[in-house]
């Protein structure tokens, strides 16, 4: 009895010390979040240059939170200045009109970053828009937009592909994606008061940039047979077939496309003036006052060009065109791919071949950068200055009080691309892509009627989109 009393508090000693020691463990982890939580906000605001350090020591994380929340209700009633601010006439609620529009999506220019924003803007307003298919193009990409291969988004995941646009009668609100422009379709099929976007890149950061995605990232993802997911936008051509497979870095494929691109690769125009070719220009064009004569008809029917590189500037004009509230500019950081930057002057050969072999964009982001600055001088540049620091204060505001979690790293499956390129059909008809791009569609959408579907695929192989993957 005696050794039963003995062992019963013996064991009422360590459950006690047990839960003693777990609650010290929580209370550390809590002590340690508060500081941590406290510090980070603190750095967040220091870096904006306010006096923050005296405040944050005595405040608890509600309070750290309510300085940043009262920083950005400062910074954000400035912007709705009414002194300053052109509203427009009409409003929907406390918020701006609502513009139709068409956004160009052109190829690896930062523009997954506005195409994010102008969505989160549209489902805002609950606007309905155009859906991409197949997945992201729009309207048959690579083939100028034709009415028939657009499509109304669902709340269904699957589209119910074929039912939606069969004749030049169809009206859209809102075309944002990837699709290769043809300006008298993009107007018919809009309101007049549309207001028609897109964005360029300077083209060696572009053409860097997307050698970099297509090859290096995504080819490792390149799956053959009925588990390839990129068949319908046959990832990672051009480049594959001119490499061969083998690691090399973005100068010597530089040299490979310069002497052995042509037409007959599949999604060629990824290494030839991509830009002017989303844009619906012929990027094999090099005569410049025939390329001058595209780019005026061009320019004729786009309200703005936004500039990768003068990004904010461009977003302040943005939201001028289309009277949107200056929270939906806070809506579309997208973060980008690391990779090795070369400087192509160093290399006067390569530098040479560059300059002839992209002419077209590179007279084209000369022709809409100056147009861009044109508009800040119409904008005013001192109310543009304003507003562009404002902007990138609330930028900062709202990275700081919207901890979003990071884009998760591109998955790879560390694929051979040498032997995927040996192990793919080196001869094939167009009938032979028609088939494997139909059933790709088919695939992706169960309900496309069989027809639509097999057109589609025609279009598309028909215009350089479809490959043997």
């Amino acid at each position: 009895m005696e050794y039963f009393l003995k062992w019963s508090r013996l064991n009422g000693l360590f459950k006690t010390s047990y839960k003693i020691t777990l609650l010290v463990i929580v209370v550390c982890l809590n002590i340690w979040y508060v500081k941590f939580f406290v510090v980070q906000r603190a750095y967040a605001v220091i870096e904006l240059g306010e006096r923050l350090p005296e405040r944050m020591s005595t405040s608890t994380v509600n309070n750290s939170k309510s300085l940043l929340q009262e920083e950005y209700s400062t910074t954000r009633s400035v912007l709705y200045d009414d002194n300053y601010i052109d509203w427009g006439n009409e409003t929907i609620g406390e918020w701006t009109t609502f513009r139709p529009f068409v956004f160009v999506k052109t190829h690896k220019t930062g523009s997954s970053t506005v195409n994010a924003m102008m969505d989160h803007y549209t489902e805002r307003l609950h606007i309905r828009k155009v859906h991409k298919f197949p997945p992201p193009f729009i309207g048959g990409y690579p083939g100028f937009m034709q009415n028939k291969f657009v499509f109304f988004d669902n709340d269904d995941t699957t589209p119910e592909l074929g039912s939606m646009c069969q004749n030049s009668a169809c009206e859209f609100s809102v075309i944002n994606g990837h699709f290769r422009l043809n300006l008298s379709v993009a107007k018919s099929v809009m309101p007049k008061r549309a207001k028609i976007l897109s964005i360029v890149r300077e083209p060696w950061r572009q053409f860097q940039s997307s050698f970099n995605y297509y090859y290096a990232v995504k080819g490792n993802q390149i799956k053959l047979g009925e588990k390839n997911m990129f068949g319908s936008n046959c990832l990672p051509y051009p480049y594959l077939q001119l490499a061969k497979g083998r690691f090399i870095n973005v100068l010597e494929y530089l040299d490979l496309a310069y002497e052995n691109l042509t037409r007959s690769i599949p999604y060629f125009f990824r290494s030839k003036n991509p830009q002017g070719f989303d844009l619906g220009i012929d990027p094999f064009i090099d005569n410049e006052e025939e390329i001058e004569e595209e780019i005026k008809h061009l320019e004729s029917g786009l309200d703005l060009v936004m500039i990768n590189e003068h990004i904010d500037e461009s977003l302040v004009l943005l939201k001028n065109e289309l009277k949107m509230d200056w929270e939906d500019l806070l809506q579309g950081d997208r973060k980008a791919l690391d990779y090795i930057h070369f400087d192509l002057k160093s290399y006067s050969e390569r530098y040479a071949n560059f300059q002839h072999f992209f002419k077209l964009d590179l007279i084209l982001y000369r022709h809409f950068n100056a147009t861009l600055w044109r508009k800040v001088d119409e904008y005013g540049r001192e109310r543009m200055n304003r507003d562009v620091t404002q902007l990138r204060k609330m930028k900062e505001l709202d990275k700081a009080m919207n901890s979003r979690k990071p884009r998760r790293k591109s998955s790879t499956t560390n694929v051979d691309l040498e032997k995927l390129f040996y192990s793919i059909p080196k001869v094939y008809n167009e009938t032979y892509l028609i088939d494997i791009l139909y059933k790709k569609l088919k695939k992706q959408a169960n309900r496309i009627r069989g027809n639509l579907a097999y057109d589609m695929a025609r279009y598309m192989v028909a215009n350089h989109g479809g490959c043997p993957l």
